[in-house]
This record gives C-alpha cells, sequence and structure tokens, in this order.
C-alpha cells in the first residue's frame, strides 16, 4: 500500500514540526492510491485497499533550539 512520507524538524527538546510530505507510490493496480490504479474500477470499493499505510517519520533537520511550545 502506499505511505505518506513526513519530513520533519528534530529540537532539542525532542519534539518533531513536519515541513513537508510525499505521497511514496506501492505501484499496485490493486491500491486506489496508487497511480497504477486503473481509473474507473468497477470493484475498487470491494477488491482494492482503501487505505494508506501510516505515515513514515523521517527528520531532515536538526534544530540545537526548543520548539516553540517549549520556549514558552
Amino acid at each position: 500500500m502506499c505511505f505518506r512520507k513526513v519530513q520533519c524538524t528534530r529540537y532539542a527538546c525532542g519534539h518533531d514540526t513536519p515541513n513537508a510530505e510525499s505521497l511514496v507510490d506501492c505501484r499496485s493496480t490493486r491500491c486506489r492510491y496508487s497511480k497504477e490504479h486503473p481509473v474507473g474500477c468497477k470493484t475498487c470499493s470491494t477488491s482494492c485497499k482503501q487505505w494508506l499505510r501510516p505515515a513514515q517519520t523521517v527528520v531532515s533537520f536538526l534544530s540545537p533550539l526548543n520548539c516553540i511550545h517549549c520556549r514558552r
């Protein structure tokens, strides 16, 4: 199944803040989110995956500061 890849900043306090996200395509004809899924699939609701896998978090930047919530 397809999933979202979420790029985030990790702060010194340990909290993460999302910066960007993208969809990672599983390339399956039986996943409704894939670009390989046929347009107009007549049995989609019963034969195709209707949900994404859980999002994958990728730390793309490390900040030496605490996040905005912990700075208060």
